[in-house]
């Protein structure tokens, strides 16, 4: 399971890594569309829309120049130069009728002296041949007025704004057709720019273009902005907002220093629909591309990398599940995962030997161990044992009653006094009595001993279950093997050790473990708390037992506490105390005590650690252990007749 899991995590992070090139890519190819090949095509059109716009001024001028032609033609024309002093009626046929101005298609035709009288003039509209009324020309001009021509060899040209719209009008100076004589007048012609001339130049340069006047206030917002913009020194303006057509704005100036004309020319955004089109294949090829190019790579990845790699993870995982280092992965490959795999054979070759060699050290360890812990165990247990022996041994040489012959003797003699046989016979009472209570004393003190060493034979018995691998953990309760530990203190010593024991541990669960064990680790705690009592100096002690229930690795345990207010523990003992071979003691003797305990504990799934405030500030030894899934009987034996079983 471990491998599927190595394999896919490396196979999901080689697909991952691929992504991400071709995310980035895409992302690159994306930027440059957008930012580089992209404006290059809205540029390429925005060109072409400024040469349309030019082409529309162009024509505009063009037809300007064709008027100003055909008006040259019509001033230098003997009979205008001779009608201006005798006008006729053959002339007035062959120039002022609506037939011969809507062949030449013109509104306005006029004739004016040097002075600004008006000679005379015709405008009609050319569709209903109806006369129309053009201002300035219905009447006489002033002698100064900038439209009379003044200039022999030029004309004047340009845009007029009308009450009918905007006109095209060319004036030129009335001469001999030799351009000869005198000027007698200004000959003006004009050309109303309406819709049909419009069409007709849009037909011209293919260029669809509109004419608006700027003076009405009947421009939307866009031509507003457009005629803004232009204003502030801009040639165009440029609108694009349709995606079909892009509009192009311009001002055309008029004659006498009349508001503009906008003209708006309309180019098909062509350009922008073979770029989008462009980009668009340009994308799409490059994502095939590149997903075909990133599919071989994750093939050969696959093969020469990933595949190998998996092969080698699965190995190590299977040696470390089954610990087999007889396997070997054997991949015949010259590169490095090939070096690898040799290399790591070579080093599950060496592990295997030396786990061999491990195997039989740590069997020597082990049973050295087992043997110190044994000894430990014992000497605390032989330790009461000992300080009993050696009361018996004081108790049965004290004497018996001095003077117990000396009573009998009186007693059987005739001669003794009513009065002292009476305090005899209390006295001989007296002495028994005493005598009796000694016994029993004794008696009692015996038993302890052959407790004690019962206890003992239970811890010879658990290290030989221990040795065979006949140990079993079984539901304790912890209030009978804390009575049980206490036993292992000494009946008397320099210092009177009290045991408090709080109700909490009696309504505690029962713990999973094995009796005999706790109630040893629990002894020595004892052990060791009274003798640090005793190095205080103190005529009594006291050790504390407390228990609560916590979570501990999301299990239920029971937290034991036994607290001392013995000589403590410095802060750097603290981070030893549970090594193998440390001890705190002067004669540097045991050391295996709470290291067999610390291992022991954890063997039954608990923990053991201490704390200590400092020196002369006693000490806390803590102990967790998991709560047993399956309650004790209520027949449970205690823990030396469980062990002794």
């Amino acid at each position: 399971m471990s491998g599927d899991r190595s394999r896919s995590s490396l196979n999901n992070k080689v697909m991952r890594l691929l992504g991400v090139v071709i995310a980035i890519l895409l992302l690159g190819n994306g930027l440059i569309f957008a930012f580089v090949i992209w404006p290059t095509f809205i540029e390429l059109e925005r060109r072409e829309g400024e040469q349309n716009a030019q082409r529309v001024a162009e024509v505009l001028m063009k037809e300007q120049d064709d008027l100003g032609r055909s008006t040259r033609d019509f001033s230098a024309w003997d009979e205008t130069y001779q009608y201006v002093v005798e006008p006729n009626e053959d002339y007035n046929h062959q120039t002022f009728t609506v037939d011969v101005m809507r062949d030449l298609g013109m509104q306005l035709i006029a004739i004016y002296d040097t002075t600004g009288r008006r000679v005379q003039g015709a405008s009609f509209n050319l569709d209903n041949a109806e006369p129309i009324t053009i201002e300035p020309f219905m009447t006489d001009l002033p002698a100064g007025d900038p439209l009379l021509a003044k200039d022999r060899m030029n004309g004047i040209t340009g845009i007029l704004l009308t009450e009918h719209g905007p006109m095209l009008l060319a004036s030129f100076p009335i001469l001999q057709s030799t351009r000869e004589g005198p000027i007698r007048g200004t000959f003006f012609m004009g050309r109303m720019l309406d819709q049909a001339l419009v069409d007709a130049m849009a037909e011209q340069t293919h260029v669809k273009f509109d004419v608006y006047r700027t003076d009405v206030g009947q421009l939307d917002a866009s031509k507003q902005d457009a005629v803004r913009v232009i204003g502030q020194g801009a040639d165009y303006s440029f609108d694009s907002s349709s995606s079909d057509t892009l509009v192009i704005y311009q001002l055309s100036k008029t004659m006498l220093q009349g508001a503009p004309l906008l003209i708006k020319a309309n180019t098909p955004r062509s350009i922008a629909s073979i770029g989008i089109t462009t980009l668009l294949t340009a994308a799409v090829s490059t994502f095939i591309t590149t997903i075909l190019v990133m599919g071989v790579i994750w093939v050969m990845l696959t093969r020469l990398i990933v595949a190998p790699l998996n092969k080698l993870t699965n190995h190590v995982v299977d040696v470390g599940r089954t610990g087999d280092l007889t396997k070997r992965v054997a991949l015949d490959r010259n590169d490095e995962i090939g070096v690898l795999a040799r290399e790591f054979d070579a080093a599950t070759e060496q592990l295997g030997q030396v786990r061999r060699r491990l195997v039989d050290e740590s069997y020597q360890s082990g049973m050295a161990e087992i043997a110190a812990g044994v000894i430990h165990n014992v000497r605390n247990a032989l330790s009461p044992v000992v300080v009993t022996v050696s009361h018996l041994c004081e108790v049965a040489v004290m004497p018996p009653a001095t003077h117990l012959d000396a009573a009998f003797r009186d007693l059987k003699s005739k001669a003794t006094k009513p009065e002292r046989r009476a305090m005899l016979v209390e006295y001989v009472e007296a002495a028994m009595k005493a005598m009796l209570e000694r016994g029993q004393r004794f008696a009692e003190d015996l038993r302890i001993v052959v407790e004690q060493n019962r206890h003992i034979e239970q811890i010879l018995q658990d290290h030989s279950a221990l040795s065979m691998d006949k140990r079993r953990f079984e539901p304790v309760r912890l209030g009978g093997v804390i009575t049980e530990a206490a036993r292992l203190l000494p009946a008397n010593g320099s210092a009177i050790v009290e045991v408090r024991v709080t109700p909490n541990v009696e309504s505690m669960p029962t713990v999973n473990g094995h009796p005999i064990v706790i109630a040893q680790i629990l002894g020595n705690l004892m052990v060791n708390a009274a003798e640090a009592i005793q190095e205080t100096g103190r005529v009594s002690g006291r050790i504390d037992i407390d228990a609560e229930l916590s979570m501990e690795n999301g299990r239920e345990c029971v937290h034991l506490c036994v607290k001392d207010n013995g000589n403590g523990i410095n802060p750097e003992v603290l981070r030893n105390l549970f090594g193998r071979g440390f001890s705190t003691k002067k004669a540097k003797t045991g050391g295996i005590g709470l290291h067999w305990s610390a291992n022991s504990i954890a063997t039954m799934g608990g923990r053991m650690f201490a704390e200590s405030k400092g020196a002369g500030r006693g000490a806390t030894f803590h102990i967790l252990l998991p709560v047993s899934a399956i309650p004790a009987a209520e027949s449970q034996t205690k823990p030396g007749e469980s062990a002794a079983a």
